[in-house]
């Protein structure tokens, strides 16, 4: 279930003015003046200003909500005016549209409106819903886009909106009007305050907030998930519901619906195939064998149906619903006596869960925690089994309920340091009197590495399975000729904890080698693939986040031909690292020793969390850049005389 919707509706009676017929743009509008600064970018935003109206008119008792957004934008290039010049106007629990209008203004002041016969709908844009849609004429380099529309919709008790985008803002206004109904607003990812304000006798709430900077996508971010956005309820007159009151509520209503004691023939039948009559299974096997069977056996649907949700018709059937398939698991844990615990949440990368302020658009994503073994159920992930949460989940917090319908919350963290490794094992010569360069790698991965690589083996396209088996055998190698490659533990369904994925591979290359007199330059370091790297020069925007925690442990051996000799070494040592209260909590680590004729590198990267300071990103740059320095690696193999 994406969206899980707690309605509590008490309607009183309540009128008041519409503060959005007194609103309107400016009869003889002028450019506004920038600063050099602001002319660097393609696109700046003059001016977002966001309305939401609490109503009830005057001959009616059913609320009504008017939204009213109005913006001014200075498009500076033709990239800026390519990003601007198509205007969206969002549909979702849209009944009316009160009024559209739009104009480009020049830099000489000349003014062309909009031509309301130019408006389009469009259903469900990239999976965003329904919109509105429109081009303006006379949009040029320099020009300016005005746009203000309001739209009515239904009452709802809560909302968002998000005030930060991928172009700079000069001024964001966010003004709340309820009157004398109780509400609450709250402002994300800023220091700016709500101010009381009165409009007509009623009772509102102005968030002002000056120069907001462009949202960047950076790696290590999840830049969606950091924009400035406001998120607010407003409750019926009367009325006023704790957070603790919505909450409850759900942990209720939930609970309810998934902790059951009820068994079925079908039910039966499934639990005898899972434990094949084997009576001394621990609560992780049990979990564990439920997990496969379920994901073997059961495919879920992206509806509303509800007979996908019907625990009898979903074991009939073997298809639900994402709250179906829970409910399966669930029947499941608890025929076979297995304490757990449902987990409601968001995807970290789209949203921030806050437990402090009732949002329903938070509530995205199910899981199922197994409190005595302290892992984690993925019930929509086929390619993870028990284990930890996935990555896109892991570090958000998250609403856990338990058996008896209580509540607590708890950020969904890594319980084992070790989970997810990276092992490789490299033996490498130059056959033929360095004719190429021949690889020889065994590699381990566990945890989300091995998750990831066993979907993609599954589920992905053949060429999807060369371009991975590519990645595989030494990403970033020109010219490389496959002469081995096999893989073991490829399955999805895996009886033990953890295991590992492994990669059995040999390749041969040329380019890795060149010529130097009667010497050769071998480029070491780009064995180990192509690594990302941090060399950007803008100042950075987003918190940092890995994706998870995660360790590499390489081993590489070089065999030296007889008669030759290495030189260039100090290109194989690196030592970065990142430390809290003196403990290396991220680190880059490289370096050598021969041994007769046996050049052996050694590498040990990790990174024990996934968050890091913004403050210390310098530091924490330093060591991802290492493994890309490291890449670039090359070592002269000199003929002795």
């Amino acid at each position: 279930m994406k969206r899980l919707v707690v309605l509590l509706l008490l309607i009183g009676s309540f009128t008041y003015a519409q503060e959005f017929k007194n609103y309107d743009w400016q009869p003889k509008p002028k450019i506004h003046k920038l600063t050099d600064t602001e002319k660097d970018n393609s696109s700046i935003g003059i001016l977002k200003r966001h309305i939401v109206e609490y109503y009830i008119p005057a001959d009616s008792e059913e609320p009504k909500i008017y939204e009213t957004e109005h913006t001014i934008t200075r498009v500076i290039d033709d990239k800026g005016i390519a990003q601007n010049n198509t205007v969206y106007v969002p549909m979702y629990g849209v009944n009316e549209v009160i009024d559209i209008k739009a104009r480009a203004i020049s830099s000489t002041g000349k003014i062309t409106l909009l031509n309301k016969e130019n408006i389009k709908e469009v259903k469900n844009v990239e999976e965003y819903g329904d919109f509105k849609i429109f081009a303006l004429e006379g949009v040029e380099k320099n020009s300016e886009i005005e746009v203000l529309y309001t739209v009515e919709k239904d009452y709802d008790l809560y909302g968002s909106e998000v005030l930060q985008s991928g172009q700079p803002i000069k001024l964001a206004e966010f003004l709340f009007i309820t009157g004398e109904l109780n509400s609450n607003v709250k402002a994300y990812r800023t220091d700016a305050k709500f101010e009381d304000v009165v409009l007509d006798g009623r009772k509102a709430k102005k968030l002002v907030i000056e120069n907001i900077p462009a949202m960047m996508e950076e790696e290590y971010a999840t830049p969606k998930a950091n924009n400035i956005e406001v998120v607010y309820q407003c409750f019926p007159k009367g009325q006023n519901i704790t957070q603790e009151m919505f909450w409850t509520n759900v942990s209720n209503n939930i609970g309810r619906k998934v902790f059951h004691t009820e068994t079925s023939p079908v039910l039966e039948a499934d639990i005898a195939k899972i434990t094949d009559g084997n009576k001394d299974l621990s609560d992780f096997q049990k979990a564990n064998r439920i997990d496969n069977f379920v994901k073997t056996n059961f495919s879920v649907i992206k509806n509303n149906n509800e007979e996908l949700s019907n625990l009898n018709y979903v074991l009939q059937n073997r298809t639900a619903s994402d709250f179906g398939i829970l409910k399966v698991y669930a029947s499941y844990l608890s025929a076979l006596e297995v304490p757990y615990e449902i987990v409601i949440t968001a995807n970290r990368f789209q949203l921030k869960f806050d437990p402090d302020f009732f949002v329903p658009g938070m509530l995205r994503d199910f899981m199922i925690y197994l409190p005595t073994e302290k892992k984690y159920i993925s019930p929509d992930r086929l390619e993870y089994r028990v284990g930890e949460a996935p990555f896109n989940i892991l570090g958000n917090k998250g609403l856990f309920i338990r058996n008896d319908y209580s509540h607590y919350f708890q950020k969904i963290d890594q319980v084992d340091p070790d989970y997810s490794r990276t092992e490789r094992n490299m033996q490498i010569s130059f056959p033929d009197e360095f004719d190429h360069v021949n690889i020889k790698q065994q590699q381990r991965y566990t945890g989300h590495w091995s998750a990831t690589n066993r979907g993609v083996l599954t589920f992905t396209s053949e060429q999807g399975k060369e371009d991975f088996k590519d990645y595989l055998t030494g990403s970033g190698i020109e010219d490389k000729e496959i002469v081995n490659y096999t893989v073991k533990n490829e399955d999805l369904n895996q009886e033990e904890y953890n295991v590992p994925f492994e990669v059995v591979s040999e390749i041969n290359s040329g380019s890795l080698l060149e010529e130097a007199g009667d010497s050769y330059i071998f480029q070491v370091g780009k064995v180990i693939g192509t690594q990302s790297e941090l060399y950007q020069e803008n100042e950075r925007v987003n918190p940092i986040e890995m994706t998870y925690p995660n360790q590499y442990d390489y081993t590489i051996t070089v065999q030296i031909p007889e008669g030759y000799t290495v030189e260039g070494l100090n290109s194989l040592k690196l030592d970065k690292n990142y430390k809290i209260d003196g403990k290396k909590i991220a680190k880059f680590e490289s370096n050598y020793e021969l041994k007769g004729n046996e050049l052996i590198i050694k590498i040990q990267e990790f990174y024990k969390t996934n968050e890091f300071d913004l403050n210390r990103y310098e530091e924490f740059r330093t060591v991802i850049n290492a493994a890309s320095d490291f890449n670039k690696a090359a070592i002269l193999i000199k003929a002795t005389e």
